[in-house]
């Protein structure tokens, strides 16, 4: 099930959405910047509906400090200016909304879903971004490597890794031993999880009973990144 954040001070017009949206998502409401921007981290929705006039931090400002994009954004607004126009644009935000109805927003959020991810979409193209979100430097080995494997490892969830994957991964790149692969892509993991934002991360993997989040293995990151994509 795709994942919704509604992001709106106004409970009753929050909860209506909710009403609409519930059967429909795997959905979560705020009422604050504060806390939509901590939600936009942990829960990475699919789809986002936002009101710019929030309190604690705008809808905008959560969109410019936020690490992750849903792939859907919708803003509301009460009023639209040049500067907010262009401002929303450069932020990925794909239609605003002036006080709209629920109904209307209904239709216009199930429209921009349906165009924007019910399609099948580049397996690739999603590792990517993935990587991208949980911050990999794009120099190292292990990353270009992850981008080839990660797919595989989608489509062959029970593939052994050593035995079948990182001999695919090293022919693609013309090298002469898996475990080379093997340690390329660990190495990679190690550097991100080193760097990683625990908000960020925890999307992905769940913290220990301390609370903290341990570094995943080659065959966990393989599994919780493959959860992630949308054929």
């Amino acid at each position: 099930m795709l994942k919704l954040l509604i992001a709106d001070a106004s409970e009753p017009y929050a909860e209506a959405l909710e009403a609409v949206f519930k059967n429909e998502f795997d959905l979560r409401i705020c009422h604050d910047g504060e806390s939509a921007l901590e939600t936009l981290l942990s829960f990475q929705p699919d789809a986002l509906v936002i009101n710019l006039r929030l309190p604690y931090k705008d809808g905008l400002t959560v969109l410019q400090e936020s690490a992750h994009r849903p792939r859907v954004i919708l803003a509301i607004t009460p009023f639209m200016s040049p500067y907010v126009e262009q401002l929303a644009a450069d932020l990925g935000i794909q239609y605003v909304m002036i006080m709209p109805t629920v109904e209307s927003l209904r239709v216009r959020l199930m429209d921009m879903v349906s165009t924007a991810i019910a399609p099948k979409k580049d397996l690739t193209a999603q590792t990517l971004l993935h990587l991208h979100i949980l911050n990999f430097h794009t120099h190292l080995d292990g990353y270009h490597q992850l981008r080839v494997g990660i797919p595989l490892f989608f489509n062959n969830p029970d593939i052994c890794l050593s035995k079948e994957l990182y001999p695919v991964v090293a022919a693609h790149f013309k090298l002469p031993d898996a475990r080379t692969v093997e340690h390329s892509i660990r190495k990679a993991v190690e550097d991100a999880w080193r760097r990683k934002d625990p908000a960020v991360w925890a999307g992905y993997f769940p913290p220990g009973a301390d609370g903290k989040i341990p570094c995943p293995t080659n065959k966990k990151f393989f599994a919780a990144i493959a959860e992630k994509l949308i054929p």
